[in-house]
């Protein structure tokens, strides 16, 4: 009987493992255009925090590094090489980045919710913004699994958000 509960435990715990880094629909603001979508190629990733967002630059650093790193992966016909002068950056502007309280989501699911919210940007080689997204990404679970998520494994999910910008510009 034990080993049937540890199980169902595991079982419920492999399922909601995957709510962290669930993947949130980008929302676009200013669409790519049709001829842009099969020339874009992205050469440069970069993040900032909108004025009043509590992000240390080493976090900027850190997910525009990681961002990268799942573009390359994930997308690897869309990053730009060295000779490409019809590159593209994209730019991560956080407009919310909210660790929220462990304790909290430990208490009750929805309190102390997790929340990364940011603006990307599509920017030409002229500086000139050629698309822009929303990309938000949540999370409020409660108990054990929610006091032992921390922001991030939140980004993950984030990041394979911001990916699926490019990856719709793909098909």
């Amino acid at each position: 009987m034990r080993s049937i509960g540890v199980a169902m435990l595991i079982g419920v715990a492999a399922i909601l493992a995957g709510c962290a880094d669930s993947v949130s629909k980008p929302v676009p603001v200013m669409a790519l255009a049709p001829e842009q979508q099969s020339a874009l190629r992205i050469a440069e990733v970069k993040a900032e925090a909108a004025p009043g967002v509590d992000i240390t630059q080493y976090d900027l650093d850190r997910i525009a590094q990681k961002l990268k790193s799942e573009l390359e992966l994930r997308a690897a016909e869309m990053m730009a090489g060295d000779e490409d002068l019809s590159s593209t950056t994209m730019k991560v502007v956080f407009t919310e980045y909210d660790a929220g309280n462990a304790f909290a989501r430990a208490m009750l699911a929805g309190l102390g919710q997790i929340e990364i919210d940011a603006d990307v940007f599509l920017i030409d080689k002229d500086g000139k913004t050629v698309a822009q997204y929303e990309v938000s990404k949540d999370f409020a679970f409660g108990g054990i699994y929610g006091a032992s998520t921390n922001i991030e494994d939140v980004e993950v999910g984030f990041i394979k958000s911001v990916v699926e910008i490019v990856k719709e510009r793909k098909t």
